[in-house]
């Protein structure tokens, strides 16, 4: 035995603190010791005077917790967590555990008042004919749960001192924590004690609390836990590190069993119970749970990030998470918030499933695609899909960028939009006093730059020319808006735009959310660098980088009578006890566009589909449809967006590989490549994108409102006066031998031509589709180009006549 001066010191003090506890307690026999301690320490009484006068205020006991995130109808998505942690009330923890963990922490848990005087004094001896170097055995159930308060209380502060302190091997902050162990026995039962210590203690391997712990090495939930089971986990808590079952079997089988045994000394078990528990071998179902979003189920990886980031940069609308960015992403991580988004999973099924159709994820071609759906009148975002696999490792099957959303938001520097940008001329044309029956002179090809109006009579300063093409040559040379929306005519929209300000393109594309995915200036006087510039004569043609989420919320726009409403996804936060946290969802903004305007632009896009650039499409879709294909130069990125009364859905396609220098990198283009195993020619936005638009709203408009918009005012409809000569429809020759189609076109007074074949479910080698389309309204003599059927599927449309692919003249690259 020693006797130094430190070590009487030692032992004083931890007879000290066994004193003052048992008077406080009111342990029956703590006067056996009090000669002994006065003998020694003489203040003995001031002492227990001062342990009455101290304030240890045990720290608020809410705990870090998963925040979970859901679909509409209430299935998780991902899990968002800093510590793996689901708190369950104790009768959801089985009476094994809760057995087991007393037995081998705390056999008299349910005697004492907080503190185990026979723990201190076996603690004080063990120590006293030891080394000396730390207490064994000393803390009970309440004290460990007050030191793992302040310890979680510490790291969610970030406070690293007081993380140390709470663990520190200190007289005083032992005494400390009898203190608040004593005071929290006052107020809190013992079913209310062991329930919060099993939740908050650490088990291993990222486990906190029983729930994870079971889960983690079991598959289970608490409530079944085995009594096998349960005295594994009660000896991790210990050492977690050194009795790890998944790293140090023998010590954890070991740990195990001494649990057991102190299980069967107390009566807790039977000695046949006991016998076959300990012949027991470990054996573990473990479940590897992953925080974050790259576990998120039905590839909605992309969208639990955009919520992820959205809830950072939402200042105003998650104000009551937090103020600043990092409050606002802690409590995600450790509130237990439980946040309803509102993705529809069956349309989110659709959307991968149109994807994967078409451009599998990983496919050799490296071409990517990306489709959303958003609920016009609400903003909702109902699905957000891509080819891709959220992940960091940046393979040609994965990324971590978003492909639907701005930059700002995990997403990419968005894509030229091509003749999708063409709705919004329209919406202009139409806002300012024209109407859809004007008859545009279509044939100039070539214009000074400084003929097109930035604002009143303010032109564009420059001495550049713009030249552009249509990418069917001999399109008709006047037709009139109606006609050049349906066949996408880019001469006749161009020539359209000299008519026009270019600001009020602008404002009315701003007035409904359109702005770019990144910021760039580009007009000496842009007012926002994420603005639409009015500086630029291709404006019309969808030379910005845009979002597809930004597209298809502004397309929606027209689909809710001029009801702009900006895309969100929470329907709803509640925290960990279930309460409401307000959510300060943005407003929707009533006749943002006037709803007659936005009736003559669904007038006008619903010819697309009957008879225009992606004709045979809106058989595929129940209901009525409007919407717009898009193609830019050198068919680098295609488009389609379109809506119904009550979804609206854009679908990018594209391949966003930089190829060349840094200097001079560019991305290629889609034409004559094999994608998702189909070899293509030409692609335009109505070869790849509208069909997987089509395959995902078939779907997504089951159960809403497909009817009919209200058609737009008469004067919006008639001509303006103009004298141009009548025009003849286009002869539906789909479906008939080539030959045979010649001869029909020629008959009707047009001068046809063999264009490159499309992928069709007519039968190879006849007729898919023609350009201008069937019933198109075309000049006597005009070019019908047709396009023959590779008989291997898609839609009966994939001419893409002047689907916003112009030859020169574009700005600068993105």
């Amino acid at each position: 035995m020693r006797s130094t001066p430190a070590a009487t010191a030692r032992i004083i003090g931890l007879l000290t603190m066994f004193l003052v506890a048992s008077v406080v307690a009111g342990a029956l026999f703590a006067g056996l010791f009090v000669p002994a301690v006065a003998a020694v320490g003489g203040a003995t009484r001031g002492s227990i005077t001062w342990f009455n006068d101290l304030k240890a205020v045990p720290p608020p006991g809410d705990l870090s917790q998963q925040s979970v995130l859901q679909a509409s109808d209430g299935t998780p998505i991902a899990r968002f967590y800093a510590e793996n942690r689901i708190e369950v009330p104790l009768k959801k923890i089985s009476t094994n555990m809760q057995n087991a963990i007393i037995s081998i922490e705390d056999a008299r848990f349910r005697d004492h008042g907080g503190v185990d005087p026979i723990g201190l004094v076996r603690a004080a001896l063990s120590d006293y004919l030891g080394n000396g170097t730390q207490v064994q055995g000393a803390s009970t159930l309440t004290q460990q749960y007050i030191k793992n308060l302040y310890l979680e209380q510490a790291v969610r502060r970030g406070d690293r001192a007081a993380q140390l302190a709470a663990v520190a091997r200190d007289p005083s902050r032992k005494i400390l924590e009898i203190r608040a162990a004593i005071d929290l026995e006052k107020t809190m039962t013992k079913d209310q004690i062991l329930d919060n210590y099993l939740n908050i203690a650490y088990f291993g391997n990222g486990a906190y609390g029983i729930e994870a712990a079971a889960q983690r090495y079991f598959s289970i939930p608490a409530s079944k836990l085995s009594m096998v089971q349960s005295a594994l986990l009660a000896g991790l808590v210990q050492s977690p590190l050194t009795y790890d079952p998944v790293r140090h079997k023998t010590q954890a089988l070991q740990r195990r069993n001494t649990v057991l045994a102190r299980m069967h000394e107390l009566h807790m078990i039977n000695d046949q119970q006991y016998q076959q528990a300990v012949a027991t071998k470990i054996t573990l179902r473990q479940r590897f749970p992953q925080s974050g979003c790259i576990s998120a189920i039905a590839g909605l990886g992309f969208f639990c990030e955009y919520v992820r980031n959205l809830v950072a940069a939402g200042a105003d609308a998650f104000a009551k998470l937090g103020s600043t960015a990092q409050q606002r992403l802690d409590e995600l991580d450790r509130g237990g918030l439980t946040i309803r988004t509102s993705i529809d999973l069956t349309t989110q099924q659709a959307a991968l499933k149109a994807i994967g159709r078409y451009v599998p994820i990983g496919d050799k071609s490296r071409v990517a695609t990306a489709a959303v759906t958003v609920e016009p009148g609400t903003g909702h975002v109902l699905a957000m899909a891509q080819n891709k696999t959220f992940s960091p490792k940046g393979d040609i099957g994965s990324t971590e960028i978003n492909y639907n959303v701005d930059t700002s938001l995990g997403g990419s520097a968005g894509f030229q939009t091509g003749s999708t940008f063409k709705a919004f001329t329209l919406a202009a044309w139409l806002n300012d006093g024209n109407d859809l029956g004007a008859i545009i002179d279509a044939s100039r090809q070539s214009i000074p730059v400084d003929e097109f109006t930035q604002c009143g009579s303010h032109h564009v300063r420059s001495t550049e020319t713009y030249d552009f093409a249509n990418s069917e040559p001999n399109a008709a040379k006047r037709l009139s808006v109606l006609d050049a929306t349906a066949g996408s005519v880019n001469t006749a929209f161009v020539n359209m735009e000299t008519q026009l300000p270019l600001c009020d393109i602008a404002k009315i594309a701003e007035s409904i959310g359109v702005h770019q995915a990144a910021p760039r200036t580009q007009c000496p006087d842009q007012s926002s660098p994420s603005g639409i510039p009015d500086c630029i004569a291709s404006l019309t043609l969808g030379p910005l980088s845009i979002s597809p989420l930004t597209m298809a919320s502004a397309y929606a726009t027209f689909a809710a009578d001029g009801t702009y409403c900006p895309p969100f996804p929470i329907l709803s936060i509640k925290d960990s006890a279930g309460n409401g946290i307000g959510v300060k969802a943005p407003t929707c903004a009533d006749n943002a566009l006037d709803p007659t305007v936005a009736h003559g632009v669904t007038y006008a896009l619903k010819g697309v589909l009957s008879h225009g650039t992606a004709q045979g499409i809106d058989g595929i879709v129940p209901g009525h449809v409007a919407g717009k294909t898009g193609t830019t130069n050198d068919s680098v990125d295609t488009w389609f967006v379109g809506y119904t009364r009550q979804r609206a859905t854009a679908v990018w396609v594209g391949d966003p590989t930089l190829h060349g220098s840094p200097k001079n990198a560019r991305r290629t283009s889609l034409n004559g490549r094999t994608i998702g195993g189909h070899g293509y020619g030409e692609v335009f936005g109505a070869t790849i994108a509208a069909p997987i638009w089509a395959q995902i709203m078939k779907v997504a408009v089951q159960g809403t409102d497909t009817s009919d918009w209200d058609a737009p005012p008469g004067d919006m409809l008639g001509s303006s006066g103009s004298t141009a000569p009548p025009q003849t429809g286009v002869p539906d020759v789909t479906g008939q031998a080539i030959g045979d189609a010649f001869n029909a076109l020629q008959s009707a007074g047009f001068s046809p031509r063999l264009g490159g074949p499309v992928n069709s479910n007519q039968p190879a080698g006849t007729v898919a589709s023609t350009s201008p389309a069937a019933g198109a309204g075309a000049d006597p003599g005009s070019t019908v180009t047709i396009h023959p059927s590779t008989g291997t599927g898609g839609n009966n449309n994939g001419n893409g006549n002047g689907t916003g692919r112009t030859r020169k003249g574009r700005p600068p690259g993105r």
